[in-house]
């Protein structure tokens, strides 16, 4: 693929002539894909096995928001450097297509590619202050189907629990229905409007129900403030997770991890295969600009190491840039290639961010993810070494260190319990001890604690977030997108306007309504079809694998799409038992 740097412009590095700009119906087969995160990659390693010729340029790191990180000079006498993660990476069930390219990533000794580095976590637990009313579900696969109960006492929710009346908790079971039932037009028209504060019925409501069943859903699991993200968002979430829960769908594991640093046991591994099936995979450049003419990309500009710059010339383009780099291109050809993309700068994002404590002993409090229920800042967290492979001690660090607790903090507006401050607001530091006393204010009862500070070795806070200790306010160079109302009319689709243009990121429409890696992944393959599609070729394309649904509910949905258009309101929807004391503020009747 013609490739030319600031040094040597009008002359291809590759030592061949340009071979012209795409036009439509082109057969052409190179490809520039634009950003190596999970989308880009993704697309990359499709189109590449399909036999196009393919480039791939990121400014940071391969993986993207999924790649782990490291802290430098730790690793002593032999050891690797401490390892860290922009957050920790979690497998759900109901992850289809990006286990599928996993498994076709090969790994020394796993018949199953990168697969074969899952681990099962087999438990989740609901953790409280002061240890009070804390749950702990068995999630393993091994335990079989469950029933919905069990769903709700995963999430922490117990009949009878102490400020969350029983009325409450049978409420989220009916609005659990409600959105289960819903048929597509619902979704998309209804609850995509309305938000996961207002569809819960908050308002009114007890403090607990709001902690457990409202805020809880959102901040642990998409980083959002439920009273702005969408229903159709959280209500998808939840459905999937717990069909996965339940037993429906895929036959795999509810909940996984890695059993190493996610680079070293999938995104190493992924560009050594990339390269092997000849894909050129450029580090440190960015892509500054698109040149456009006459509906058709003729190039992308990029800026490398030490401001040089280059060219870019393919038949193809796939724009897998993260939504907040988005904006940056809009000005400069992307806007101008599809004025429909604009509308991608009304998409908001939101910090969720990893931090790692380093311990110096074991430390696994549970098999499993932890949720801390009472967090301001709505902590999640695992236990790592657990679920590594070898000797964590004798393989990173200085030979102290025994575990890692890789802790994300999903709420930065909201007091802490130590300092009074959101993380926005407090230095690096106080992040650090803030979370410590959130984690211990869970964990510890009074009378034994599970994190004392004999056992903090070091720590290692993302460093995407930037100016902690000023000057200026703090950011973020890797925030999260967030699903709020309305949202899905300003993603774009995987085909553009522009002739040879395609769109690949977790913001892209997909079966999956949620940033997250799996939904990264099928907007690659999306974007891979529609390379596929217009360029004539016939091969197979990549398979974009649907979210699991009951045929018990196919009937059921299909009224509601009659009521629907009729614009009545779903058959099971009914007001919460709190809306006739006055209240509640309830309104979903279509």
């Amino acid at each position: 693929m013609p490739y030319r740097s600031g040094t040597d412009r009008g002359r291809p590095a590759n030592g061949r002539e340009s071979e012209g700009c795409a036009v439509r119906g082109s057969s052409g087969r190179r490809v520039a894909v634009l950003g190596g995160g999970v989308a880009g990659l993704t697309a990359a390693m499709e189109l590449a096995e399909r036999g196009f010729a393919v480039t791939v340029v990121e400014p940071s790191g391969w993986g993207g928001k999924a790649r782990s990180t490291s802290v430098p000079g730790t690793g002593t006498g032999g050891r690797l450097d401490l390892p860290g993660e922009h957050g920790f990476r979690f497998f759900p069930g109901f992850y289809r297509s990006l286990p599928d390219t996993m498994r076709r990533i090969p790994f020394p000794g796993s018949p199953s590619g990168v697969a074969g580095n899952l681990r099962e976590a087999p438990q989740m637990l609901s953790a409280r202050s002061g240890r009070i009313g804390e749950t702990v579900v068995d999630v393993s696969h091994a335990t079989g189907p469950r029933t919905p109960l069990q769903i709700l006492r995963a999430r922490g929710m117990k009949l009878g629990a102490e400020g969350e009346s029983n009325e409450e908790l049978l409420y989220f079971a009916n609005r659990m229905l409600v959105y289960m039932t819903s048929s597509e037009e619902r979704r998309l028209g209804e609850w995509e409007q309305t938000s996961w504060w207002d569809f819960t019925a908050a308002d009114g409501a007890s403090e607990e129900y709001r902690k457990v069943c409202v805020v809880g859903a959102t901040r642990t699991v998409v980083a959002a403030r439920a009273e702005v993200c969408s229903a159709h968002t959280v209500g998808g979430f939840l459905e999937a997770f717990g069909y996965g829960f339940l037993g429906r769908g895929e036959a795999q594991a509810a909940d996984r991890v890695l059993n190493a640093p996610t680079s070293a046991a999938w995104i190493d591994p992924w560009t050594r295969h990339l390269e092997g099936l000849g894909v050129r995979c450029e580090l440190g450049w960015r892509v500054d600009r698109l040149t456009v003419r006459g509906g058709v990309v003729v190039g992308a500009g990029l800026r490398g190491p030490g401001g040089r710059r280059g060219e870019l010339d393919a038949d193809w383009y796939v724009c897998a840039l993260p939504v907040d780099r988005i904006g940056a291109l809009l000005e400069r050809g992307l806007a101008e290639a599809d004025p429909e993309l604009s509308k991608t700068a009304g998409l908001r994002t939101d910090w969720m961010v990893g931090l790692q404590f380093y311990l110096t002993e074991p430390t696994p409090i549970t098999r499993g993810h932890v949720i801390y229920q009472d967090s301001p800042w709505a902590l999640t967290s695992i236990s790592q070494a657990q679920f590594w492979d070898g000797d964590f001690r004798a393989t990173y660090g200085d030979g102290r260190v025994a575990d890692c607790l890789s802790v994300d903090i999903s709420s930065w507006d909201t007091p802490g319990i130590r300092y009074g401050k959101p993380a926005r607001d407090c230095t690096r530091a106080e992040v650090v001890a803030e979370v410590w006393a959130q984690l211990a204010d869970a964990l510890d009862d009074g009378r034994r604690r599970t994190l004392h500070d004999g056992l903090l070795h070091s720590w290692h806070l993302d460093p995407a977030v930037k100016n902690l200790d000023g000057p200026g306010p703090a950011t973020n160079d890797e925030a999260l997108l967030i699903n709020t109302t309305g949202s899905w009319a300003l993603r774009p689709r995987a085909r553009t306007a522009a002739a040879n243009l395609f769109m690949a990121g977790d913001f892209v429409r997909c079966p999956v309504n949620l940033a997250t890696m799996e939904g990264a992944n099928q907007s690659g393959r999306a974007a891979a079809n529609a390379v596929l599609e217009a360029a004539g070729h016939d091969a197979e394309p990549a398979v974009v694998h649907a979210l699991y649904e009951p045929a018990e509910l196919r009937r059921l949905k299909e009224v509601d799409a009659a009521l629907y258009r009729q614009g009545r309101a779903h058959i099971l929807d009914t007001p919460p038992p709190w809306a006739s004391t006055g209240g509640g503020r309830f309104s979903a009747t279509g």
